[in-house]
């Protein structure tokens, strides 16, 4: 009786190392299954990292636009700014130059006031001078055709000698700063003299 019990032990270790080797199949297998899992997680974290790297960069990019769009907008209403100032400035010392010249004009007219008369005419000078500049043109169109654009008709004379509409004479200078238009020159046009038959 004494062999059964060593063929039962035999067996038992038979049957150990089947199931030794069952499970050594089985941790390969599992371990399979975990390294494709793991890679798996890998390549979805991968990609994840690749999309908000993505998201990141644009955002970034969105921001960095958005700063370039503020820098030239406040530069744009800085040159505004400075330009509305120079033009209310400007235009509010157009009144003085008419003045200066209108002074001019009627001190002209009296040898006694010559020294006086060349004086402020300097001082007129070089203060045009400096506003041109600044883009200050003077629109004086005397002889020239009406231009609604730029001209402001006040009266006419009858003429013999010119065609209707012609600036006969300015009686105040107009304006122009750049290309805006500060004030229009106010004229007097010719009305030609229509011959009776």
């Amino acid at each position: 009786m004494e062999e059964p019990q060593e063929n039962n032990i035999d067996d038992n270790s038979t049957s150990e190392k089947v199931s030794d080797d069952n499970s050594g199949h089985s941790d390969e297998s599992t371990g399979a299954k975990t390294d494709e899992e793991s890679q798996e997680r890998l390549e979805t974290k991968l990609t994840e990292a690749y999309g908000k790297q993505d998201d990141l960069q644009n955002k970034y990019l969105r921001v960095h636009a958005d700063l370039e769009n503020i820098k030239k907008r406040a530069i744009r209403e800085r040159e505004d700014a400075v330009q509305r100032t120079r033009t209310q400035l400007i235009g509010d010392l157009l009144p003085i130059i008419d003045s200066f010249n209108m002074g001019l004009f009627e001190a002209s007219k009296h040898d006694e006031a010559k020294s006086y008369v060349e004086g402020f005419a300097m001082a007129t000078n070089q203060l045009e001078n400096i506003l041109s500049e600044y883009g200050l043109s003077i629109i004086e169109p005397t002889n020239q055709a009406f231009d609604a654009k730029f001209h402001e008709a006040i009266s006419y004379e009858e003429s013999e000698d010119m065609e209707d509409g012609i600036v006969i004479k300015t009686i105040r200078n107009g304006y122009k700063l750049g290309e805006k238009l500060l004030r229009p020159a106010s004229v007097v046009l010719s009305k030609k003299i229509k011959e009776e038959n």
